[in-house]
């Protein structure tokens, strides 16, 4: 186990809470990373990250193609024109509320929202956390998010929407319990210190409901260590804790990690999980993975876990980055 129970916060009383703080704490250990993963050489690179851009028009403004194109520094994050103000408010934030133009990394180390209808816009974040659960809600827009050395997910829990969001640092971007949409923006560089077995993920759910990943980048970028840490998957949904079901993946781009990532995607059938034997209602759909340098998206190749026959399961229109060919699920 890479870190102590002891770094976990204490959670109220929700679905998360049941789990216990020694279930909490595995959580990382039980996300998948291949031990043939530990063959990589440790000087492997992931492959260069290249946006992709609609051809520009003699009427086109610099603001239209960074809108055009994948989210990357251009189109994500707090906007360049924004001038923060230091944040002075609480880091537990237990009313509805709006947030604007803010750093509140000198203040907090975290934003514990506890209260439905938070919004935080256009402002450089510590990690969030939202694991309350009940009707505690956060809305984030136009925001960098930096994880930093945090042991689970730099945005983490219930009922939570990220637009245009930058997430760095963290052992995952983002770790979903159930109700999340993450729509265009950028997950990666995750925090894997040396020394340690962190299993990384941009995105993860180890079991939950009503998800929705449409339009983002997603890039687990960090590479196999000497005591076996590195990416699962740049995006991961594994049936620990409760079954998944009603998860919608639309046109994102799966950035490859040819030495330092299992498969791209995990699926979510996985019968040997305690919830992994029927995912339902998985659409994937749209997306484009890139080759990277072995031609597989991660060492074994872009997706696997798919359950096609599963109730409401779809997969089409995923292809690859520049050939255009179909990827196969398995």
């Amino acid at each position: 186990m890479p870190y102590p129970t002891s770094q976990r916060p204490a959670l109220p009383n929700s679905p998360i809470r049941r789990l216990g703080a020694v279930a909490l704490a595995a959580i990382a250990a039980i996300t998948v990373l291949p031990a043939a993963l530990t063959a990589a050489p440790a000087s492997a690179r992931p492959a260069v990250i290249e946006a992709r851009t609609t051809p520009a028009t003699a009427a086109a403004t610099p603001e239209r193609k960074a809108k055009k194109a994948w989210p990357g520094p251009s189109n994500t994050g707090v906007p360049a024109r924004i001038k923060l103000r230091a944040y002075t408010g609480p880091c537990t934030i237990s009313r509805p509320t709006t947030i604007s133009g803010v750093d509140a990394t000198g203040r907090c180390d975290a934003i514990l929202v506890r209260a439905p209808g938070v919004e935080i816009q256009d402002s450089l974040l510590p990690r969030v956390d939202a694991t309350d659960g009940g009707a505690s809600s956060v809305t984030l827009i136009r925001s960098t998010v930096l994880g930093g050395t945090w042991s689970d997910g730099a945005i983490w829990g219930y009922n939570i929407t990220a637009r245009r969001v930058e997430v760095t640092g963290a052992q995952h971007s983002f770790h979903c319990a159930s109700n999340c949409r993450v729509i265009r923006s950028w997950l990666h560089a995750q925090y894997n210190p040396a020394g340690q077995s962190y299993h990384n993920n941009a995105f993860i759910s180890n079991g939950g409901s009503k998800m929705v990943l449409r339009g983002n980048r997603l890039a687990c970028t960090p590479q196999v260590n000497s005591t076996d840490g590195g990416c699962t998957a740049d995006l991961s949904l594994f049936g620990d804790f409760d079954p998944i079901s009603r998860v919608r993946v639309i046109h994102n781009l799966f950035v490859a990690n040819s030495a330092g990532i299992s498969y791209c995607m995990h699926a979510g059938y996985n019968p040997d999980k305690p919830h992994g034997e029927n995912p339902t209602h998985i659409i994937v759909k749209d997306n484009v993975f890139q080759r990277g340098t072995n031609r597989k998206c991660g060492v074994w190749g872009p997706v696997t876990s798919f359950a096609r026959s599963g109730v409401g399961n779809e997969w089409s229109g995923n292809r690859w980055q520049g050939d255009g060919n179909a990827v196969r699920a398995r």
